[in-house]
């Protein structure tokens, strides 16, 4: 038997527990997306609200605070559920970095931003923070981004897809397309500026 074929690659060894964990949270998340299944959501909140309490706890977030951050991104995963493709990314991914970015903005706007915070470190120098155009892309309902999405030139919607519904890094996708850094996050701007602008015309034309 050829032991390097035997053994998988580091940091890469999935169980079969966590491959059923996988499959169950695309069931539930293609429930919630198709049939607003809030059964299904309550499930997913069971697997992953501890988990995610406890990791932002351990970052000195207070318990009621952390109660709150994880129903908010709870209420993003109800409403943002459509965008999300398991193909691309797992929950406990999609999830997780969710939640970052919300810990990144309670941090932010109460002025707790530690540049001594290892975790607050890394996170901001692989472009994890969100910033408001993020937030703007957040607080659009699916259909509206997709119907805008498809107006946007085709580099513009790649920008868009892997920042947004691969949920990459600028990092990633600098690495995975070959551009210079500068010139994704000048992309990823240029997107959501248009966007912006189109749906401001659009609900300014439909009034």
């Amino acid at each position: 038997m050829d032991d390097k074929k035997s053994k998988p690659r580091a940091g890469y060894q999935i169980s079969e527990k966590s491959e059923s964990a996988a499959k169950r949270d695309a069931r539930l998340m293609h429930a919630i997306a198709h049939n607003q299944d809030g059964a299904a959501l309550s499930e997913l909140f069971g697997v992953y609200s501890g988990k995610l309490k406890g990791w932002l706890m351990a970052r000195g977030v207070g318990s009621a605070t952390a109660e709150d951050i994880i129903q908010d991104v709870m209420i993003k995963v109800w409403t943002r559920a459509i965008l999300f493709d398991p193909a691309k990314a797992s929950f406990a991914t999609w999830v997780y970095r969710l939640t970052r970015n919300r810990w990144i903005d309670h941090k932010r706007k109460h002025g707790r931003m530690d540049v001594r915070d290892p975790d607050l470190m890394a996170i901001i120098a692989d472009d994890e923070v969100p910033s408001a155009e993020d937030f703007f892309i957040e607080d659009q309902t699916a259909d509206e981004l997709y119907l805008e999405i498809a107006r946007l030139s085709k580099a513009q919607q790649e920008a868009i897809h892997m920042a947004y519904m691969e949920f990459k890094t600028h990092k990633e996708i600098s690495e995975e397309t070959g551009l210079p850094l500068g010139t994704v996050k000048t992309r990823i701007r240029s997107a959501i500026q248009a966007l912006q602008s189109n749906m401001k015309v659009r609900s300014i034309e439909e009034r």
